[in-house]
């Protein structure tokens, strides 16, 4: 049974985890267009990774002291999920289908106008590598990071 401490902290880190996700995507999906996507990948999650930082230390784990130590730490534990994160990314880009997601109209006489559309298989892999990452993470910031032993 899950303590309610920790029914608030995943919630907590969950939150702080989805708007990093919503920034490690969005740069992931623009920088793959230029870039290979290890590389975007590696951008995308590194920026997610100094924003959770601020968000996690503050509000998930109530630590209000910033030391190299606590520091290291978490880069540390995201430079072991950050490689996880992006091997697991590739190796799901492998797995899944090159399928894209497309909207479009048609109007009254049947003509189609493509609105937009965008690669599925690149958002289900950020999705996947992300959840690989994100049980590492937490765990590891738990247990080792904001730790108060």
């Amino acid at each position: 049974m899950i303590s309610r401490d920790t029914y608030i902290q995943i919630t907590k880190f969950s939150i702080v985890g989805f708007i990093c996700f919503g920034i490690d995507l969005g740069i992931y999906y623009m920088c793959s267009q230029f870039w290979p996507t290890w590389i975007s990948k590696a951008v995308g999650f590194s920026s997610g990774v100094i924003t959770g930082y601020t968000l996690n230390k503050w509000w998930t784990w109530g630590e209000q002291k910033h030391t190299g130590k606590l520091f290291a730490r978490y880069i540390t534990l995201y430079g072991i999920s950050g490689i996880m994160n992006i091997l697991s990314n590739e190796l799901f880009l492998k797995w899944l289908p090159n399928r894209e997601i497309v909207v479009s109209f048609r109007d009254s006489q049947g003509i189609i106008d493509e609105l937009f559309a965008f690669k599925a298989d690149k958002i289900f892999a950020v999705i996947l590598a992300t959840t690989v990452s994100m049980v590492v993470n937490f765990w590891g910031q738990k247990k080792w990071v904001f730790s108060r032993k």
